[in-house]
């Protein structure tokens, strides 16, 4: 979906500044139905602070904007282990409705979905939203006869939407593959809506690294033997773990698992630098799903078009990278093992 999905339009990512107008919007379109009210502080508590909300649990929350009003909404959770992703907060203002836009921004969220790795996109509607209800069924979504009672001052009761996801409708490009001390690794690089994801595995563990279009951490996930770690970003330095504050990250730029190399990419290509140039970087390090997340200071020196200086822990690593910024080799640790596949620049 372009960033300008209609004419004096702009859809961007929230950010907290969003909240009044994200109020103003979702409480308009409820008051389309009678008895439907915000419930603030309550359900309706993540309007507060949408950006964070999402970011806290490795989701992403996009707005339209027309002349600085939010005049459309909609979001996601985080791929669940069930390999679901849950559609949030799809609304448009009234006089937006009817030309295609709801059924990109939900396109929108399938794509981002089925580049997680997701099987299924779910979605919990209103009763009373039943315009919402046939844009859904017409989209492919069915209603799984599931029901539940919000108990809330709307006394609302949700149904339950469902579509499955068309696995084949965009394959994978051919994994990257190293050896390395963990073992062998693959990793796929595949692109989101507005960013990019690296979905791999090496001994036993899977991982994924989320970043946004600037090469921004947003979230970062090992899974072993049914531990599961999830440490995430707004991108802008503040981080939580399986959905809770993170202090000790704060401030952090980068995200590194110590399994795999994939993550020189973001840093990398993030900070972007010209050759002879320097650049500093705190890393977020993830070294085991039950383990404990250590923050450190890296320097990347550029030496060359395809080559990198790593200066992490007074250790110099020599890091040669290909032309999407996924390491060739890095050091005497890791060595590609199979050319290049087709990534995504």
């Amino acid at each position: 979906m372009p960033h300008t999905p209609l004419d004096g339009t702009q859809l961007r990512a929230v950010r907290d500044a969003d909240a009044d107008g994200l109020a103003a919007l979702i409480g308009a379109a409820y008051d389309e139905y009678p008895g439907c009210v915000l419930d603030l502080p309550g359900i309706d508590l993540d309007l507060t602070a949408p950006a964070s909300t999402a970011a806290a649990v490795g989701g992403r929350w996009w707005v339209l904007e027309r002349d600085g009003v939010i005049v459309g909404s909609i979001g996601t959770g985080p791929v669940d282990a069930t390999g679901d992703v849950e559609l949030k907060r799809c609304y448009l203002a009234a006089d937006l409705r009817g030309r295609g836009l709801a059924t990109r921004l939900i396109s929108r969220v399938e794509s981002h979905a089925a580049a997680l790795g997701a099987q299924r996109v779910t979605l919990w509607s209103d009763s009373r939203f039943t315009p919402a209800h046939h844009r859904y069924t017409t989209l492919g979504y069915r209603d799984t006869g599931e029901r539940r009672p919000l108990n809330d001052p709307s006394n609302t009761t949700e149904f339950r939407f469902v579509k499955e996801l068309d696995a084949s409708r965009e394959p994978d490009p051919a994994p990257v593959r190293w050896e390395g001390p963990f073992g062998p690794d693959m990793v796929v690089a595949r692109p989101l809506p507005d960013g990019s994801v690296l979905r791999g595995s090496v001994s036993g563990m899977r991982y994924d690294i989320e970043v946004d279009h600037a090469w921004r951490p947003r979230s970062a996930t090992l899974d072993r033997d049914g531990g599961r770690l999830r440490i995430t970003s707004d991108g802008e330095g503040r981080w939580w773990r399986d959905g809770q504050p993170a202090a000790e990250l704060e401030g952090c730029t980068d995200i590194g698992l110590e399994i795999t190399p994939a993550g020189i990419q973001v840093a990398v290509r993030r900070l972007g630098l010209g050759s002879g140039e320097s650049g500093a970087a705190r890393l977020a390090l993830v070294t085991h799903p039950d383990a404990d997340v250590h923050v450190r200071d890296v320097r990347y020196d550029r030496a060359g078009v395809h080559s990198y200086r790593q200066h992490l822990d007074d250790v110099i690593y020599n890091i040669e990278v290909d032309g999407f910024g996924l390491p060739v080799q890095v050091g005497e640790l890791w060595q590609r093992v199979e050319p290049e596949g087709a990534l995504t620049d």
